[in-house]
């Protein structure tokens, strides 16, 4: 039994310290291209990389390589834990920033699409989910969650749930069907405070003045200055940039000087909250790829790191520069974060492209 244990442990540490993988691109013989997926570390801001894919099994260690990554989040406390969404294998997460990962206790988010996350901020066993047409939340770290939201109009789904940094009794929740709803008691009730009409692809909230919110759409920019109350869209603002209004990722710095938006048109960036963009020049032309994901260094708004299906980009130099990495076949960068803390770790979950 111990001799089993031992070689487990050593198995454990050649993945861990080997990874799936040592590099973005493909090629290697002994790489499954099956199990591209998963999630790629980097300790050097996107020099090399490596898969951390160890799932620790009752048979045994396992893999999460053949996984699709939907969405990925920090807690706001530890930057060690790390959440992330998947398409089939519902909620995972990591305590030790990425060596292994695990599931919570609870069925409930075990499978099914997960396509949000956020962890409040003050309490770290609190969590809300998002899978399907319902929100689920947590208070004893993934031991029982119960749906504090469970939307009952047909083809409507949950989208983005994030959580007011100053006062965590306030969350926020945008729909597929373009609704903002607010809830102001930890989410046992909701209440609506915007119909966009069209899907929200990002939703989030200003770490300059919580005040201030910002939802991204399929067709639209909008925001509020006064918690939800009021809205106002930024259509004017785009209206410069061909399909600079069809958003699918917004990202800020740490204290909310520098916003940067993914958009059908390009990169856009603001120092005004959103009131006003201008592009950033990237190596492609406007219109002509589509960003898939999209992060910012918290502490430096110069380095920026966005991916397409087949190539990573990181800037150093607020976007005046690039310098691009082929990706691996078969697998995109679907997300991409940047811990806080230590900014030159940079986790990539990555999603199967479909022929």
């Amino acid at each position: 039994m111990i001799k089993i244990f031992r070689s487990l442990i050593v198995c454990l540490v050649v993945l861990v310290t080997m990874g799936a993988g040592c590099s973005l691109t493909g090629g290697s013989k002994s790489v499954d291209n099956s199990k591209g997926g998963g999630v790629y570390k980097t300790t050097d801001s996107g020099a090399t990389w490596a898969q951390t894919t160890v799932f620790p099994t009752s048979k045994g260690l396992g893999n999460i390589g053949t996984a699709n990554i939907v969405t990925m989040a920090f807690d706001p406390q530890d930057y060690k834990t790390i959440y992330l969404g998947t398409t089939e294998n519902g909620l995972l997460f990591t305590n030790n920033s990425g060596v292994t990962w695990q599931t919570p206790v609870d069925g409930q988010v075990q499978g099914g699409t997960v396509s949000t996350v956020a962890v409040d901020p003050k309490d770290m066993c609190t969590w809300y989910v998002g899978i399907g047409a319902q929100l689920f939340k947590t208070e004893t770290c993934g031991r029982k969650f119960e749906s504090v939201y469970d939307e009952t109009r047909a083809k409507i789904l949950v989208r983005r749930v994030t959580v007011d940094w100053y006062d965590n009794s306030v969350v926020y929740l945008g729909l597929s069907s373009g609704d903002v709803l607010r809830s102001s008691d930890f989410g046992l009730s909701w209440t609506k405070v915007a119909s966009t009409g069209k899907d929200i692809s990002d939703l989030l909230v200003s770490n300059q003045d919580s005040r201030i919110i910002l939802v991204g759409t399929s067709e639209g920019l909008w925001k509020s200055t006064d918690s939800g109350a009021t809205w106002a869209s930024k259509a004017d603002a785009l209206k410069s940039f061909k399909n600079g209004n069809v958003i699918s990722r917004i990202v800020q710095d740490s204290n909310g000087s520098t916003f940067v938006m993914a958009t059908k048109y390009g990169l856009l960036r603001s120092s005004d909250v959103g009131d006003n963009w201008s592009a950033l020049n990237l190596l492609t032309s406007a219109n002509q790829v589509t960003i898939r994901s999209l992060a910012i260094d918290p502490t430096d708004s110069n380095k920026l790191y966005y991916a397409t299906a087949t190539t990573f980009y990181n800037s150093t130099d607020a976007g005046a520069t690039w310098n691009p990495q082929e990706l691996s076949a078969g697998w995109a960068a679907s997300y991409l974060i940047v811990d806080p803390q230590t900014p030159a770790n940079i986790y990539m979950g990555r999603q199967m492209i479909e022929e």
